[in-house]
């Protein structure tokens, strides 16, 4: 399972709610590297030039791709097919965990999710989406992209709508919005879930009612409202100056039409 989705999306709190469930073993972090697989992966199956890659081949491809399917999980899980992770899991919530699925959030274009599903017939991908006018005001207080200008934030965020935005109509793909995630959990979960074809554990929803992570740079809170965090935040825009909230509709708005979101001071 692999989920995607705009940096400061939520893709961190739905990859840990998802790392819930018994049956899933979620990886820590990122797991870019994930997308250079499915890039090797994609010369022996979509390349001009394929039928090359095959033929030079001195092992099976079954082989090959038996290889990159086990270094894929320990770039993202962890040496030993994830063994740390899953004794660090297993421990927290002492009891030995028996997942049947692994999920890891990386960030490929079509033409690598193409690839991945090729190297996992049965992989399945949840893409979140959040209202951009969220999205760069949270880039703008996080550590990782602090650095950037304004209009970087906007073009950056716009640039990953037009990324992944094929994941909307995706077959292997149920799109989620991060509002849902806040507002109404249980329901999000239950269609994700159908979709992926599990049953549904509380603890997921549980998790996600109550952790807010990583807000705005700081700790993750356990314990706490999220939705009543959300819900008492002021509008993401109201300390923007008229400069920045004409950049983010010069930069922003064939994004946010696309995803359906309105921008309150445009026009």
């Amino acid at each position: 399972m692999f989920v995607v989705g705009a940096s400061r999306s939520g893709t961190s709190v739905l990859l840990q709610a998802l790392g819930r469930h018994p049956k899933i073993l979620a990886a820590p972090g990122e797991a870019p590297f994930l997308t250079s697989i499915g890039g090797a992966v994609g010369l022996f199956e979509f390349a001009e030039n394929s039928e090359y890659y095959n033929q030079s081949l001195i092992c099976t491809k079954d082989h090959l791709y038996g290889q990159l399917k086990r270094l894929a999980l320990e770039t993202a899980a962890g040496a030993h097919f994830g063994l740390k992770t899953l004794v660090k899991v297993s421990h927290s919530r002492r009891r030995l965990m028996r997942p049947a699925y692994w999920c890891a959030k990386t960030f490929p274009t079509r033409r690598g999710a193409d690839a991945l599903v090729a190297l996992y017939p049965e992989a399945r991908f949840v893409y979140i989406v959040r209202n951009g006018l969220e999205v760069v005001q949270s880039r703008t207080k996080f550590s990782g992209f602090s650095d950037k200008g304004f209009v970087q934030q906007c073009r950056g965020w716009a640039q990953s709508v037009d990324t992944f935005d094929y994941l909307r109509e995706y077959q292997y793909a149920v799109s989620v919005r991060h509002e849902e995630l806040r507002q109404s959990p249980q329901e999000l979960f239950e269609r994700v879930f159908d979709f992926l074809r599990l049953p549904l554990d509380q603890a997921v929803v549980d998790f996600v009612r109550n952790t807010v992570v990583h807000p705005l740079d700081e700790k993750t809170r356990e314990h706490a409202d999220a939705r009543d965090e959300f819900a008492r935040r002021p509008p993401p825009y109201a300390i923007w100056s008229e400069q920045q909230k004409a950049e983010f509709v010069e930069n922003c708005r064939p994004s946010m039409q696309r995803l359906g979101y309105e921008i309150p001071f445009d026009g």
